[in-house]
């Protein structure tokens, strides 16, 4: 179980504790923003790390990167 915060310090334990009264709300939100074109800055932004896959740990080409 992942008990990191996010960037902005809420953990996905009460998100998930919530999501009944969430998905509707959150449904809607994301539909709009489809709709209009437009997505918040805030949620474009991400922390792309390096993740290990096979081979040599010393080529690049032996790592994909992820978003956090």
């Amino acid at each position: 179980k992942n008990k990191s915060p996010d960037r902005y310090g809420i953990c996905a334990d009460p998100v998930k504790a919530a999501c009944d009264c969430l998905v509707k709300p959150l449904f809607h939100i994301v539909n709009l923003s489809f709709i209009h074109g437009t997505f918040p800055d805030d949620l474009k932004v991400a922390q792309v790390v390096p993740l290990y896959k096979k081979g040599s740990p010393m080529e690049l080409g032996n790592y994909r990167p992820i978003l956090l």
